[in-house]
């Protein structure tokens, strides 16, 4: 991959975005919809720690109908960067929250009567569009069939709002042979009739995540939300996706030291040498977001083979075992996430070791990593610390 003056000066550890492999996740996840679907890309917490407003500069109306954050703050960041697709916040907003997301062209997700009081009283001067969250079987948020005759109330009292879709979210869609998520499509279906019985509909539904689209389980004209499948983890459909991995994490060696056997490495003295080895030590540690639970289990990559880490992860600094990989040496190039030659270690290997999910794996990732942009090897920015 090709340099600039500028990471040259920096650490070594860093994170590399594959701009054009998010291009081409996009496009296979919105050529697998059926007819009329629409895409709503899903990047909340900084795009899954990949960098929302670099990654939502790839987002084309031609594949992407709307991008849902969270929170207020990554909505305005998107905003404030230029983003002109629609945004639609997902997560529950204060009444000031509510008003000032309204005054930057942001699509409110009202998850509860209280969330619709507080759009009614603003669409009482202007215009509001809002998607209306059922509760299909989840209890977090959205409303259940006890809140439903006060929200028919208020949405008809207020002929200013209106109301562009009704979605809700499943539990275990990444899960073929769980029946929940059938049942919590029927509990839909219901709520959305009683609904329209009193007159309330929407042109549009959303109930799809990434294991329920990567499935097959969207209607025709349906809009699905899609977060993880986009940056290339847990695809359900392995043999038809055509989903690439979008982040590769990287250091280098610093130092390396020759050890007899029996001596400790690291804090706690929790590994000895069991041989005379080559101990390599790497700058990158918990702070960074490499879990402390990788210590004595985790393995990265070196010269395209696997090297343990070996004694406790540290804030700042991990050591390996290297004495099996012929001419490791100082500069040596180290993966901690993605491929190198033909190995690979995937978000989903490091999760099942320190008994997470792949998507705590990339948003844990911290902001001390500066994630760089690359398309085909070329870095094309590298972002501030994300």
């Amino acid at each position: 991959m090709s340099t600039t003056p500028e990471l040259k000066l920096m650490r070594p550890t860093r994170v590399e975005i594959d701009s054009a492999a998010f291009a081409r996740n996009l496009t296979a996840v919105a050529e697998r919809l059926p007819s009329g679907s629409r895409l709503i890309a899903v990047m909340k917490a900084n795009a899954y720690g990949h960098g929302a407003v670099d990654l939502a500069r790839q987002c084309t109306r031609q594949y992407v109908a709307m991008i849902a954050v969270v929170m207020l703050e990554e909505a305005l960041e998107l905003r404030r960067a230029g983003i002109s697709l629609p945004i639609l916040i997902l997560g529950p907003l204060t009444r000031e929250q509510i008003a000032e997301a309204v005054a930057n062209d942001v699509v409110i997700g009202v998850p509860g009567p209280e969330e619709l009081e507080a759009v009614c009283e603003i669409a009482r001067d202007r215009e509001v569009t809002i998607h209306l969250k059922l509760d299909s079987g989840m209890g977090r948020m959205g409303f259940v069939e006890s809140d439903l005759g006060r929200g028919i109330e208020l949405i008809r009292a207020t002929p200013k709002l209106k109301v562009a879709a009704i979605y809700t979210h499943f539990a275990n869609s990444g899960d073929p042979d769980d029946p929940f998520t059938t049942e919590q499509s029927t509990r839909f279906d219901a709520l959305v009739a009683m609904l329209r019985v009193a007159e309330v509909t929407a042109p549009l539904h959303h109930r799809s995540n990434s294991g329920a689209t990567m499935r097959g389980f969207v209607r025709p004209g349906e809009f699905v939300r899609v977060g993880l499948a986009l940056y290339g983890a847990e695809s359900l459909d392995k043999v038809a996706s055509r989903l690439e991995p979008v982040m590769r994490w990287r250091t280098e060696i610093m130092r390396l030291k020759e050890l007899p056997a029996g001596h400790a490495v690291g804090y706690g003295m929790t590994f000895r040498t069991k041989r005379p080895s080559r101990i390599a030590t790497i700058p990158v540690g918990y702070a960074d977001g490499y879990s402390r639970m990788l210590s004595n289990r985790g393995e990265v990559l070196v010269r395209g083979k696997r090297a343990p880490v070996v004694g406790r992860v540290s804030m700042d600094l991990v050591t390996l075992d290297v004495t099996d990989i012929a001419h490791a040496a100082p500069g040596d190039e180290v993966v901690l996430l993605g491929s190198q030659e033909s190995e690979t270690i995937s978000p989903e290997e490091i999760a099942a070791k320190i008994g997470t999910i792949s998507y705590e794996v990339f948003c844990g990732v911290s902001a001390r990593v500066p994630r760089v942009y690359v398309d085909r090897g070329r870095v094309i920015v590298r972002s501030r610390f994300s």
